[in-house]
């Protein structure tokens, strides 16, 4: 018996560990291949590219079942949304039936998402990011053992549980310049996905809910509760709320009803929003600026009530009824360490729609008024046919004391505010009565003015508005004073506005005519935060914040498309970048998404400047188009230097130039990411001038001096320069030009420079006559390599043959071949035999002078370069082989002619 137990648990230990065996084989077993059906899978269906660090497979975390885990998993956009990164998380771990995995097939049954971060992107013209599944990908899903080859997937969704670990959600929706950011998010639904009807539940917490419509964040950071039940009919895809449980801050609420998909695109609604607990302190609790720390003791009374429903069915151009109220009475708010209180307060507000049309909507603020520190305030607003012919009416009457504004709510240390608003305006108007400037049907009246206006705090400059006043009537607002100074920067206007109304209500085109006045005016403080660099792809709000380099810049402007104003300026002081700009003065016009620039005058880079062309986003607004014709006169080479990047990546000579310039250019460009990026597609073509400079310091002058054994080119003056010059391609492309050096040298170049500093010339020297001989004065050279490094090079074959050109060589010999010739035959008439020796000694006489006067004169020339340097003696020497040999190719001609007579003396 003892035995049989024994050997029993012996058999038993032996099946549990090949048991424990086997599953800890299995993953290593399925490993690959689970990741490479997953990359598969993925490949087939989706347009999009699927990203994953690493795999991991686990049998004991959901035993029976294997878990797999997608480490540092993305899922990013291709196309128009490439750069865009749909889906990443830290981990993603998916569970599977086990049995399912052995036969080839993976039944899904669990996700949860570890640090996901879900960007969502809707486009202007109506595409998704995430609409990423192919159009001819399978729809059929496999049975569980349908492994067999040529099925169209081997994955099957049985979800029972999703769950959400720390999230992230972004819904960008730039068709209705709409944001909604998720953060913290944490929760599960569970329920059988895969069942015809079923039970879902959801239970979420999400540490900050942000809502940004327009640019204007009427929900900022606010917390999330959602708990709920919903009926599921996954066939008929509706979903009824059984119970919710709804909070956002300290507002509670619930919905009640349905909705369900109606075709492809429809849906149709039949809920319910209910508050009943509301009070005015949760009311107040979800407005960005009031929830403050010590908002948990703030001081309220008052009532409040909320609620509204959405019925009916939305498809197309077809909406639903909707209605949406507040309601607040009689209320106020104090902060405990604050001494004064807002009182009064009363709000009636609806939202709502009767259904059908989308210009059905009317947005009624019937009442919204307070009073604060013993000021009141009310106002009013109601717009009724929003789409076809927004009916406007509005008013507000009342004074803001901004220096009370520290007494009722509690700033942020170092904020100060001061100054007083008064506000005493009524418009009523249709939008048609105003396109057919009907203003007789239009009543706009009153003042909006603003006084000794101060805001400091510690994250932004200064600002303060001395006067500001807006005068309102039916056909224009009549800007009468302006004077505001940020920062540094100050600015004055007056003129006036027209299309007011049409531009606040319908995002028509404001129209205006303003004189603008300023003593100083730093535009760097205006421009955009730094970008990446150039080859980053575009990047999504979930992506890490991109560093700082040397080829960045900052944010372009972007010209907004719906203003048309004329602007007369008178600007003192005016800095871009590192250049200064004194005096500027002209006409500038911003229409249609361009500003232009007609005979804009001003004093820069030490001179003065006439300039005259275009700035426009209005194609691309992320590469702006500029046009420019500028004229500068008497610029300096060292400010130019210093104050304008682009000099020094196109043209670093200039900063070894002293002395002025004037230049005449026209230049077409798309302003980039980053300055590298901008230049290598600039196209230009001027000419550049100069009549007095001082060039000192250039290496590759430096380098032909020291070839030449001489000091002459390494500083010299020079007079009356023209250079012509093209831009294309990245590479500054100068015409033949001349710089004069010394007593009579020039130096001739043409040739190409390169934003990688690289140069590229062919040329000559004219040498200075102090430097040259009666046969030696012009040099042939190159310069290549880089302003730093450069590579001089002379044309030897090139100096020689200019040596050598002409009766050179007659004169070193005191006369022509031709003539020796003459003499020669002149002497044939002697005897016969006397002739013929008469004929080869002097035949010989002549090849020796003629080689004996060469190798004389050469030695004349390398004697008079020695002085010159070893360039000019290496060419001297060069002259001087090349006259010997061409001396001993006309002896050997006397040679043969006096030959060819001896034959015929012969014959005869």
């Amino acid at each position: 018996m003892k035995k049989g137990v024994k050997k029993g648990l012996i058999i038993g230990g032996g099946v549990f560990v090949l048991l424990l065996a086997i599953m800890i084989s299995i993953p290593f077993l399925f490993k690959d291949k689970i990741k490479d059906a997953v990359i598969d899978a993925a490949n087939k269906n989706l347009n999009a590219e699927l990203h994953v660090k690493d795999f991991g497979v686990s049998i004991f975390s959901n035993f029976p079942n294997i878990t797999l885990s997608l480490e540092d998993m993305s899922l990013s956009g291709i196309g128009d949304f490439a750069g865009d990164t749909l889906v990443k998380a830290k981990s993603a771990n998916v569970t599977l039936n086990i049995m399912q995995v052995l036969k080839g097939n993976y039944e899904v049954s669990k996700i949860n998402m570890n640090g996901a971060v879900v960007y969502a992107k809707v486009l202007t013209d109506g595409r998704v990011n995430w609409d990423i599944v192919k159009v001819d990908s399978a729809e059929v899903t496999p049975t569980a053992d349908s492994n067999e080859e040529g099925s169209s997937s081997s994955f099957n969704l049985k979800l029972q549980k999703v769950s959400l670990d720390n999230c992230q959600v972004t819904y960008d929706d730039q068709q209705s310049n709409m944001k909604v950011i998720l953060n913290n998010w944490n929760g599960e639904v569970s329920g059988d996905f895969s069942a015809n009807n079923t039970t879902l539940k959801t239970k979420s917490s999400i540490g900050e809910v942000s809502f940004i419509m327009d640019g204007i964040p009427y929900l900022s950071k606010i917390k999330g509760l959602a708990n709920a039940t919903v009926d599921a009919d996954m066939e008929k895809i509706k979903f009824t709320f059984v119970e919710s449980d709804l909070q956002l801050n300290d507002v509670k609420a619930s919905i009640d009803g349905s909705l369900a998909m109606v075709g492809e695109e429809g849906m149709d609604f039949d809920l319910k929003l209910k508050a009943p607990e509301t009070q005015f302190k949760d009311i107040l609790s979800i407005l960005p600026a009031m929830y403050t720390e010590d908002f948990k003791d703030i001081k309220t009374s008052g009532t409040a009530s909320m609620d509204g429903f959405i019925k009916g069915l939305m498809q197309g151009e077809q909406y639903p009824a909707f209605d949406f109220k507040l309601l607040i009475n009689n209320a106020m708010f104090q902060y405990p360490s604050l001494p004064k209180s807002v009182d009064n307060i009363n709000v009636e507000m609806g939202i709502s729609n009767k259904g059908g049309s989308f210009d059905n909507t009317i947005i009624d603020i019937s009442k919204f008024n307070f009073t604060m520190a013993g000021n009141p305030f009310a106002a009013s607003l109601n717009i009724q046919t929003p789409m076809s012919d927004p009916n406007l009416k509005a008013h507000m009457k009342g004074i803001i004391d901004l220096a009370v504004i520290k007494e009722v709510y509690p700033l942020d240390k170092g904020t100060e505010l001061n100054g007083k608003l008064t506000a005493d305006l009524d418009i009523a108007a249709r939008m048609s009565a105003i396109e057919k400037e009907q203003y007789q049907n239009v009543h706009a009246s009153g003042a909006l003015k603003m006084n000794n206006m101060m805001y400091k705090s510690s994250d932004m400059q200064d600002i303060v508005i001395n006067n500001a006043e807006l005068g309102f009537t039916p056909q224009y607002v009549n800007l009468s004073s302006l004077d505001v100074k940020i920062g540094k920067n100050d600015i004055s206007a007056t003129g006036r506005l027209e299309n007011f109304i049409a531009y606040a209500l319908k995002d028509q085109t404001l129209k205006g005519q303003l004189t603008l006045k300023s003593n100083y005016f730093n535009l760097n403080d205006f421009m955009g935060e730094s970008t990446a660099a150039a080859g980053g792809s575009q990047q999504s709000p979930t992506d890490a914040t991109p560093t700082t380099s040397s080829n960045q810049s900052s944010e372009n402007f972007v010209v907004p498309t719906n203003l048309n104003f004329a602007l007369n300026a008178d600007m003192k002081h005016v800095v871009y970048e590192k250049v200064d700009i004194t005096n500027l003065k002209g006409a500038i016009t911003v229409k249609d998404g361009t500003i232009t620039m007609q005979d804009v005058t001003g004093n820069a880079l030490g001179g003065t400047a006439k300039v005259t062309g275009s700035y426009s986003t209005a194609i691309d607004p992320k590469n702006p188009k500029v046009t420019l014709n500028a004229n500068i006169n008497k610029a300096s080479f060292a400010e130019t230097f210093k104050s304008v990047e682009s000099i020094q990546k196109f043209a670093p000579v200039f900063d070894k130039v002293l002395g002025n310039y004037s230049m005449s250019m026209n230049m077409n460009a798309s302003m980039s990411d980053n300055l590298l990026q901008m230049l290598s597609g600039l196209t230009a073509s001027g000419v550049l001038q100069a009549n007095d400079v001082q060039v000192e310091g250039v290496e590759a002058l430096n380098k032909l001096s020291s070839s030449l054994k001489t000091d002459a080119l390494k500083s010299f003056s020079a007079k009356d320069v023209s250079i012509p010059f093209t831009i294309n391609d990245g590479k500054i492309n100068t015409k033949p030009f001349s710089i004069g050096i010394g007593d009579g040298g020039k130096l001739n170049l043409e040739g190409t420079t390169g934003l990688d500093q690289s140069i590229n010339y062919k040329g000559s020297i004219t040498l200075p006559k102090s430097m040259a001989n009666a046969y030696l004065s012009n040099i042939p050279i190159t310069i290549g390599g880089t302003f730093s490094d450069p590579k001089i090079g002379v044309d030897t074959k090139s100096l020689i043959g200019n040596l050598l050109t002409g009766d050179t060589v007659g004169k070193l010999l005191g006369g022509s071949a031709s003539d020796k010739q003459e003499d020669l035959t002149a002497k044939a008439g002697e005897e016969k035999a006397k002739q013929i020796q008469k004929l080869r000694d002097d035949a010989k006489t002549a090849n020796d002078k003629l080689v004996e006067e060469a190798q004389k004169r050469g030695q004349q020339l390398v004697s008079a370069a020695e002085p010159k340097g070893a360039l000019a003696k290496l060419a001297a020497q060069k002259a001087a082989e090349q006259l010997v040999s061409e001396a001993k190719k006309n002896g050997k001609k006397f040679t043969d002619e006096a030959e060819v007579q001896i034959k015929k003396l012969e014959a005869q």
